[in-house]
């Protein structure tokens, strides 16, 4: 089966690892030969070359680009493409007009955020696809929310290579506690309320000694420095830059996902598991359908700073705590792999009529 893997993004997030994750998957598989189109250059078709997957590098990175579709117009006509499956909003575009061109090809959506979907083409994109996967089921009850018939949705949670983790040996230091957020400074990640528990944090009588590490980048940067600066957290709190999350977590007591709207299975979570990290998140429907609160992971109420904070505080004072929340995470990463996650769209590729 002819599978075109299709992701118009030029950066190199956690959706675009899960293409190429499926895309070596699907090559492991003799039933499958899957191509995977992405802007050219981008960091997606660069490592994908380099593991030597087939690549089809497209023009531009905007869905409405017409030289995209003529790039792609050949293969489809000369049913090369059997499946086209798209992994972020664009692409879906793209898809779906192709899909308009060529009915007999299958449309396969993945939708990865939580957000209700836009009315016209916004929506219009999705009723056109055969199948879409839901990376949770908060997902798959928003799209049915949109009109989706749920018999064409399926919830796949997305993976991660387990085996490119280093799990954490050395306990948290009793002199200072590393807390560290891993993410895109956006504002869905919560980093405003992660700021504003470390400033609560920084007047609690009798708090052990902390740090605390900001990693990643992206707009909201100047805005979160000055943040920083106004709680006094000046030498407190490092922005590190972007670093790869197994580089960073080795670094961290605890992994804090503070995020406050839009997620959808949260990768950094799983990460800190493979890491042996302790993982601290906020209570969105998307992360309790990954954290088991009490074993795998600790949660606060969503955009409640108070309440974060009071939950690094009880991580940094119970280490008997943390231990237990390493063994529970170590346990329940092994249902989020890339090999489970490729297995269950090799199934949804095979029912597709």
């Amino acid at each position: 089966m002819n599978i075109l893997l299709l992701d118009l993004g030029r950066e190199m997030r956690g959706g675009q690892r899960q293409v190429l994750y499926l895309a070596r998957g699907l090559d492991a598989d003799p039933r499958f030969r899957p191509v995977l189109a992405a802007p050219a250059g981008s960091p997606l078709i660069a490592l994908a070359r380099a593991e030597g997957l087939k690549t089809c590098p497209l023009p531009s990175r905007w869905d409405w680009d017409p030289r995209n579709f003529f790039r792609l117009f050949w293969p489809a006509r000369k049913g090369l493409i059997q499946v086209i499956h798209t992994h972020d909003a664009r692409s879906a575009s793209l898809g779906a007009v192709l899909k308009c061109s060529f009915p007999f090809i299958r449309l396969v959506h993945t939708r990865r955020v939580s957000y209700p979907l836009k009315s016209g083409w916004g929506r219009k994109k999705y009723l056109l696809a055969d199948r879409i996967a839901a990376v949770s089921q908060e997902i798959a009850g928003i799209l049915t929310a949109s009109g989706i018939d749920p018999e064409r949705i399926v919830v796949i949670h997305s993976g991660i290579d387990v085996s490119k983790y280093e799990a954490k040996t050395q306990t948290q230091s009793q002199k200072e506690i590393v807390f560290g957020l891993i993410g895109a400074m956006t504002p869905q990640k919560g980093h405003a309320v992660f700021l504003s528990a470390l400033g609560l944090l920084r007047k609690e009588a009798g708090a052990p000694a902390w740090k605390a590490r900001i990693i990643g980048d992206g707009p909201l940067e100047p805005e979160l420095r000055d943040r920083a600066r106004e709680l006094g957290l000046s030498g407190l709190v490092d922005f590190t830059g972007y670093k790869d999350s197994r580089e960073a977590l080795l670094g961290l007591d605890v992994l804090v996902v503070p995020s406050v709207d839009g997620e959808g299975s949260s990768a950094v979570i799983k990460e800190g598991w493979a890491a042996h990290v302790p993982v601290l998140a906020s209570d969105l429907a998307s992360n309790l359908e990954l954290v088991e609160p009490g074993r795998s992971g600790l949660v606060f109420p969503n955009r409640d700073a108070g309440g974060l904070k009071d939950a690094l505080l009880q991580l940094a004072t119970d280490l008997s705590l943390c231990r237990r929340l390493v063994q529970g995470g170590a346990g329940r990463v092994a249902l989020f792999t890339e090999k489970t996650m490729a297995e269950a769209y090799m199934r949804l590729y095979e029912g597709l009529s």
